[in-house]
């Protein structure tokens, strides 16, 4: 009890609060497990990644070479020796909680949710050695809260995108199948205390900590550090934002793609979500609103985009005239959005030479053609296939129209739609989320690039000449 007797009132009260939280959700356990046992594994496909996360090997071998890596080249740089400790402080954290969690679990004997098939198993079984009955307190949770407590402790102003990326991590457990919600509580507690102990531990030895007033308080060394990392965050940003528009589009594209790379099974997940007991996607073409909206706004989109601007050109050459009072000069531009961007880029090059099954068509989903990542040029499919949306390229084009409008404060309604149709093909199982993703992302590139080349047109693209030229043509034709 000394040890708890030594923890602060803050510490004392959060420990308190997650026991509760423990012991609160044992009335709900078996409810929400037999919710997620009926989901489908697509969409558990993305969460079945993400919680290998929680390995403790992914941390201890990291952390035991940077620290031995210190120690052999015997650097005199206090700061460098101080990394070599934060290592140590994740390694001995992790190897702590992990200790006390399989004791807990060996003691316990909670059988875990695959074994409550009908749920029928609900009693312990004391000191069992059969890992299927080792799910009181989650070892995977216990160990993703230890390295984020760590960092938390010595860089407490990031501690709440850290403890949302710990939760999220935590809660794939349950997701999958593995844990209970409480025993997720369980795990934290158990990092939590196992966190505080070794930070205790190291302050005494002024190793990375000072106490104060009973209180952990990172030392010089530590505070310096965290002030150079929040000068290199700041000085990415800067020159982030000190890029233009092309390269920052490439950055993110860049680090939505290595998502996808990392992550392949966001795709299924997302797809998953739509795709029913009756091994079928939940939306198709004969339901209204999606008929609405592909059979009806689409060819409305179609008569904004092309003949209107067909028409403009062909008023301005030969009545002199504008339609809406705007300049020949953005009808051609909206025009040329749509043959450039959504007709020629999109689905001349990507639709039919990328190759990408549909998921309809794919093993996953019930088809016959493997799942592929975006950007990867297959041969699963000849014609119109799934890399990139067609659909969503072609609304993006509101985007281009409400730039020649002048209406640009209506983004918002375009940015709407286009959220809607991508949504609705991902519904359909017609396309993944990263074909909508990268589909808005190449209209919207050549859209604002197409912009700032017409910019430098004059209005009328000289077409009055170009009218007069017509008309000489016409009478030397004929003579009479």
């Amino acid at each position: 009890m000394t040890f708890f007797n030594q923890l602060s009132s803050q510490e004392k009260s959060i420990s308190i609060y997650l026991l509760i939280g423990a012991l609160f959700f044992l009335l709900f356990d078996y409810s929400i497990a037999s919710f997620f046992n009926s989901l489908n594994y697509q969409t558990k496909s993305l969460f079945g990644t993400l919680t290998h996360l929680g390995d403790s090997l992914y941390f201890f071998i990291p952390t035991i070479l940077i620290w031995a890596g210190v120690k052999i080249i015997k650097n005199k740089n206090q700061i460098i020796n101080t990394i070599g400790e934060i290592s140590l402080f994740i390694f001995l954290n992790i190897l702590l909680s992990g200790i006390v969690t399989q004791i807990l679990k060996h003691i316990i004997g909670r059988p875990r949710p695959v074994l409550y098939n009908g749920f029928d198993y609900k009693s312990l079984d004391i000191l069992h050695f059969d890992p299927k009955w080792h799910s009181f307190p989650s070892g995977h949770t216990a160990t993703i809260f230890a390295f984020i407590f760590c960092i938390i402790f010595l860089f407490p102003k990031i501690k709440n995108i850290l403890i949302t990326i710990a939760i999220i991590i935590a809660s794939t457990r349950v997701i999958v199948g593995a844990h209970f919600i409480s025993d997720i509580f369980g795990g934290v507690l158990v990092a939590y205390l196992s966190s505080i102990f070794v930070s205790k531990k190291l302050a005494i030895k002024k190793v990375l900590f000072k106490l104060d007033n009973e209180k952990l308080i990172p030392n010089s060394n530590v505070i310096i550090i965290s002030i150079k990392l929040a000068n290199v965050y700041k000085n990415i940003f800067s020159l982030y934002l000190g890029f233009n528009f092309y390269f920052k589009t490439l950055t993110l594209t860049l680090l939505l793609s290595i998502v996808f790379f990392l992550f392949p099974s966001l795709d299924i997940t997302v797809s998953g979500l739509f795709y029913g007991q009756d091994s079928k996607f939940i939306a198709s073409e004969s339901n209204f609103f999606i008929y609405f909206i592909r059979k009806m706004l689409l060819p409305l989109m179609v008569l904004l985009v092309f003949f209107i601007p067909i028409a403009a050109v062909f008023k301005q050459i030969y009545f002199k005239e504008k339609i809406l009072n705007i300049p020949v000069r953005e009808w051609v531009y909206l025009f040329s959005c749509l043959v450039i961007g959504t007709g020629f880029v999109v689905n001349s090059i990507f639709k039919n030479l990328w190759g990408r099954a549909r998921p309809n068509d794919t093993i996953q989903f019930g088809g016959q053609e493997p799942f592929t990542i975006p950007w990867l040029n297959v041969d699963y499919c000849n014609t119109n296939c799934s890399f990139v949306s067609g659909d969503v390229s072609f609304f993006t084009l509101s985007l281009a129209l409400l730039i020649i409008l002048n209406k640009t404060s209506w983004n918002m309604f375009a940015y709407a739609s286009i959220l809607l149709i991508s949504l609705l093909r991902i519904m359909e199982g017609d396309h993944f989320l990263s074909d909508t993703i990268m589909s808005f992302i190449i209209t919207y590139v050549i859209i604002k690039g197409l912009k700032d080349i017409f910019k430098n047109f004059p209005e009328d693209l000289n077409l009055n000449q170009l009218r007069k030229l017509s008309w000489r043509s016409r009478k030397d034709s004929n003579p009479d």
